[in-house]
């Protein structure tokens, strides 16, 4: 295995900085492990920023920003929007830019996003898995989130029927 591909799985594993702070993963962790997926590192080294991936790359930030919002809910980092604003994930534009994610999103959802939409008009076939892939995660990651359990104030008045008496309904 090359040292790149241990450096990414390392990172992603750890998901810290070993100072006890949380590390987000940034746009080129997500586009290594996309294109390790897709097979398209450079066979004796192991690099993704090769002449090969030239064309990926110039696409990736725009197709990141496709799909972030639509990961985003699936995120530990979502926060619910105020006053009626619906939540945006922060955009990406540079290789360098964390994404507003956890890891699990990050590392194991959006590279498969990624490699299904890199790969669209050059192999339909391995898109469609990837993009596939990348939908059964997403529900996966979304299931795993963590619930909480509270009481509800019934502000209908009394009794299961919440205030109508005896359990008469009338038809409109």
């Amino acid at each position: 295995m090359d040292e790149g591909f241990e450096a990414i799985m390392q990172y992603s594993v750890k998901g810290h900085d070993g100072f006890g702070g949380r590390k987000m993963s940034t746009v080129q962790n997500v586009f290594d492990i996309a294109i390790r997926l897709m097979d398209s590192q450079n066979e004796t080294s192991g690099a993704t920023d090769t002449s090969d991936t030239k064309e990926y790359k110039v696409r990736t930030c725009s197709l990141l920003n496709s799909i972030l919002d639509r990961v985003y809910p699936a995120s530990d980092t979502y926060q619910t929007g105020s006053a009626g604003q619906r939540p945006i994930c922060q955009k990406v534009s540079e290789f360098t830019d964390e994404l507003n994610l956890d890891e699990r999103i990050a590392t194991g959802v959006l590279p498969y996003g990624l490699a299904g939409l890199l790969l669209t008009e050059e192999n339909p076939t391995l898109s469609d898995f990837f993009w596939q892939t990348f939908l059964e995660q997403m529900e996966e990651a979304k299931r795993s989130l963590p619930s909480g359990e509270e009481s509800v104030e019934n502000v209908y008045g009394v009794g299961p029927w919440g205030g109508i008496e005896y359990g008469q309904f009338r038809y409109w």
